[in-house]
């Protein structure tokens, strides 16, 4: 995808006209599944945006201020999008993002939370000093989108077939559950991407439903995204499982918060990490995970239907034998199934020293 060509292009396109509005959303009937056929679900992720980072010195501004190794990106054989994080001066996470490769070598897309968009600019300006660095918005030219199957992954559904020039795809650089990230000019429908990507039909894509959406998948997943399920400030990024991620490099240079990171990282004690969540009842006001003797175990950040995702106590959530609740209502932490197997515990760092 040229997107830095494209940009004046479809800046031009926009005021000479757009499509009409009904156009642009799915439309309120899902075909059903055929026999033989894949089915998968194609939403626009509207709480995303795009900023476009651009300058000769951009490979070195943003290695300074994410968690990981953007230097990975400039590689022909390298990932065409990674994952990381933001952290202040103290370690604890402000914004996570997911850069994205261009055509142009001095151009990045950094994915981020829209309502936090204005803030994240501001942060990343803050920090240029004297570098020759643009940064700006393109959230009126390009929009994320994302693809996945009801189980999550199987990127394989969109590499191979898509056909519209103007996309960027590639597969969500944090786990194969998340689906396929897909870059897409504001302006086109939903059903020209559905034909764009599936022109002989051997793909049945349905829009996103309140059963079925990216939210969920990410909850199910335990998965937190954005300024209310990462509250800027208020946990560090191996606790927001970034080491699990593929979200952070121990091996790169020195960025702001990374001495923290390290010293937790090679201590092994962490106390606390992002897990699903099973509800048995609607959330009310108060989030906090409780143990039934009354213990704070952790606090929910993000909730929708019966699935959550909370900060919780590894060791009291996963290795005891306590009931939790939540607002008085039962509820059950699961053990994500793409943790390593040896989630360290301050118990086995406390047996091993």
């Amino acid at each position: 995808m040229n997107i830095s060509k494209n940009l004046k292009f479809l800046r031009l396109m926009r005021v000479c006209g757009r499509n009409m509005s009904d156009l642009s959303h799915p439309p309120n009937i899902a075909p059903a599944p055929q026999a033989g056929r894949r089915s998968c679900t194609l939403e626009q992720l509207k709480n995303r945006e795009l900023i476009r980072v651009h300058g000769s010195e951009v490979v070195p501004f943003l290695q300074g201020l994410v968690t990981n190794d953007v230097t990975r990106l400039q590689h022909p054989e390298g990932p065409s999008s990674i994952y990381g994080l933001f952290l202040n001066k103290g370690g604890r996470v402000l914004y996570d993002t997911i850069i994205y490769r261009t055509n142009n070598p001095e151009t990045y897309l950094l994915e981020c939370d829209r309502d936090a968009s204005s803030e994240f600019r501001r942060n990343l300006r803050m920090f240029r000093v004297r570098k020759q660095i643009d940064i700006d918005s393109v959230d009126d030219e390009y929009s994320p989108w994302v693809i996945f199957t009801k189980n999550g992954g199987d990127g394989e559904l969109v590499h191979a077939t898509h056909n519209l020039p103007e996309l960027f795809v590639a597969s969500d650089p944090r786990l194969p559950s998340l689906g396929t990230r897909v870059l897409a000019p504001t302006d086109i429908s939903w059903a020209k991407l559905v034909k764009g990507f599936w022109q002989n039909n051997e793909v049945v894509a349905t829009p996103a439903t309140a059963d079925n959406n990216y939210q969920l998948l990410r909850y199910k997943q335990g998965v937190g995204e954005g300024v209310q399920e990462l509250p800027p400030g208020k946990c560090f990024p191996l606790e927001a499982n970034a080491d699990f991620l593929n979200g952070v490099s121990f091996n790169k240079g020195c960025y702001i918060g990374q001495e923290l990171t390290a010293r937790i990282h090679h201590s092994g004690v962490i106390r606390k990490r992002y897990m699903p969540i099973r509800l048995t009842a609607p959330l009310g006001s108060n989030h906090t995970v409780q143990s039934v003797a009354g213990a704070n175990l952790g606090r929910v950040f993000g909730h929708a239907q019966n699935r959550g995702v909370a900060l919780l106590r590894i060791e009291q959530v996963l290795n005891g034998q306590q009931e939790l609740t939540v607002d008085g209502d039962r509820c059950y932490a699961e053990r994500p199934e793409w943790w390593p197997r040896d989630v360290p515990s301050k118990r086995r760092v406390a047996s091993i020293e």
